[in-house]
């Protein structure tokens, strides 16, 4: 049996904890390193998962055990810490955003592609069951070609900001299309393929944080005439829900969470009603109502990982990579460009 490839953590925050127990859980997989600018959360995680404690992000990202560095810091940090690993070879696995700016996800991606080293963006919303059935149905050709998605993801704000920083754009880049909205722009495109035009509009229905829209609504536009509907909320006063919907010429298929839902139909016919299908995932909800919404979280970080590991071994890139990283906060910065200059934009 090879030996295990080593993992290094840089950010031992919430998700750094369940990123560091995915490691765990995940085949082939060994934490090294775990740091954190706070001693006693590096301390932590080490204690439970295995590997060195450190101050210092850096260290972690360059140690030479390490062949995988997962970066899960504040959005701000993230290239400095990106780059680091990939200067000195190493694969990296970050955190959604890519970077809280277009440039630096850009640099992130061409020094790993000079450099020959993977980059996987965090888009874990892409493993939950819901989003990976409708996927299969649209590669299926169940649906026939896919011409329109609508998506929205929301939460209340407040404590589920989660951190200060989550609404300051210096850190994040946005507000709620680079937080939750995140998800969905990437959903959007992952279903309806490449886009090239957008339009929309942001603003702050409720919070009044500084320069971070609490909703932002948008429509893109493929080359091919494909439209996609994106709405992303820090105003969902019933609690956190997300949803993307895929329109194909012959059936429609619409994922969805709380609780994990596939919605399906076909039609022979255009024009006809298609019957109402469901795709439960019963075995999932006992287990998410025993071990809460982490228990969610930590199953699709350790699908990543797994995936991941498998394109290391095997040398090729495993979406969602760097320029899918990429790609969501180009859509985001053409919405705000968009949004100021009242008019639909160039992607």
């Amino acid at each position: 049996m090879s030996a295990a490839l080593g993992v290094s953590l840089v950010g031992a925050g919430a998700i750094g904890a369940l990123r560091a127990a995915a490691v765990a859980r995940t085949p082939g997989l060994a934490l090294v390193a775990v740091a954190d600018a706070r001693p006693e959360a590096a301390q932590a995680l080490a204690q439970r998962f295995g590997g060195l404690a450190t101050t210092d992000g850096l260290q972690a990202a360059t140690d030479p055990r390490a062949g995988l560095v997962v970066v899960s810091t504040p959005p701000d940090r993230h290239a400095e810490f990106a780059l680091a690993a990939i200067d000195a070879g190493k694969h990296v696995l970050c955190e959604k955003p890519l970077a809280h700016t277009v440039e630096d996800a850009a640099r992130i991606c061409e020094a790993a592609e000079a450099r020959g080293v993977l980059v996987k963006t965090g888009f874990n919303h892409r493993y939950f069951p819901a989003v990976d059935f409708a996927r299969r149905l649209i590669d299926a050709g169940t649906l026939g070609e896919i011409r329109g998605v609508r998506a929205y993801a929301g939460h209340p704000g407040g404590e589920e900001l989660g951190h200060p920083w989550v609404c300051d754009p210096a850190v994040t880049g946005g507000g709620s299309l680079v937080d939750n909205g995140i998800h969905i722009l990437d959903l959007a495109r992952f279903f309806l393929g490449e886009v090239n035009r957008a339009q929309g509009c942001v603003g702050q229905l409720a919070w009044s944080f500084d320069g971070a829209e609490d909703n932002g609504f948008a429509l893109f536009r493929s080359a091919s005439g494909g439209i996609a509907s994106v709405h992303a909320s820090w105003t969902e006063w019933r609690g956190y829900r997300f949803w993307v919907e895929a329109v194909g010429e012959r059936g429609y298929v619409r994922a969805s969470y709380p609780p994990m839902l596939a919605e399906w139909g076909a039609v022979a016919v255009k024009g006809s009603r298609a019957r109402r299908r469901f795709k439960l995932f019963p075995a999932f909800q006992v287990r998410e109502r025993l071990h809460g919404w982490q228990w969610t979280v930590l199953c699709t970080f350790v699908q990543e990982m797994s995936d991941l590991a498998a394109g290391i071994r095997a040398g090729r890139s495993v979406p969602a990579t760097g320029r899918d990283g990429l790609r969501a906060l180009e859509m985001a910065r053409a919405v705000y460009r968009s949004s100021r200059e009242g008019r639909e934009v160039e992607l």
